[in-house]
């Protein structure tokens, strides 16, 4: 419809109740544009933050195996420490993460037993340096699904506008290109927009009916 618009500008003057219409669908399919790239842009960061994410999670299981089992192998000279150090069960962010912050706590003040049995002299922070990455993609993942919903909910908006600008556009093209079948033929296939399908009625729903 936007080139439909530009190429019968000389046909209706930007005072005209057609020229208004046609500047604004011309902005408002500007504004599609935009949204639907916000929205594939964010439906990609969120992505490549969950693969992050899934990466850390990962990395920080790990991290915290190496406590727990040199935990355990401590517990000859330091009886109960492996309560300390459970791993957590279930797949919460939140618990992973305050799991690992509790071992880095619980850890602190025993670091020489855990350095003397060869855990790399910097295991702490490289924990808690894993920690905070995790939230940050947490964060960041957060970010980007709220800004796709933003982006969808704006292009849906737009979109119902684009219709209401065609119905209101219809009467006036057609009035003014009454004697113009073949500009007519251009507008009906311009303004022509594909209606999401409907949902087909299950057989068994069909069946159950008297």
């Amino acid at each position: 419809m936007r080139d439909f618009g530009v190429a019968q500008s000389g046909n209706f003057s930007a005072e005209s109740l057609g020229g208004k219409k046609f500047t604004e669908l011309n902005t408002l399919i500007t504004a599609i544009d935009e949204h639907g790239a916000r929205q594939a842009l964010s439906k990609a960061s969120a992505q490549s933050s969950t693969e992050a994410s899934r990466d850390l999670r990962i990395s920080i299981r790990g991290k915290m195996k190496f406590i727990r089992n040199t935990a355990v192998s401590l517990e000859p000279e330091i009886p109960g420490i492996s309560n300390s150090f459970r791993m957590p069960v279930g797949n919460s962010d939140e618990i992973l993460i305050n799991s690992a912050r509790a071992f880095v706590q619980a850890a602190t003040p025993l670091k020489s037993h855990f350095i003397s049995r060869e855990m790399p002299e910097n295991f702490l922070e490289d924990l808690t340096a894993a920690i905070e990455q995790l939230e940050a993609s947490v964060s960041n993942h957060n970010q980007h699904r709220a800004n796709r919903v933003a982006a969808t909910a704006s292009l849906k908006a737009t979109l119902s506008r684009v219709m209401e600008i065609r119905r209101e556009l219809d009467p006036i093209v057609r009035n003014k290109f009454r004697d113009d079948p073949a500009t007519l033929a251009a507008w009906k296939s311009a303004s022509h927009l594909e209606r999401a399908p409907k949902k087909s009625v299950p057989a068994q729903a069909h069946a159950s009916q008297p």
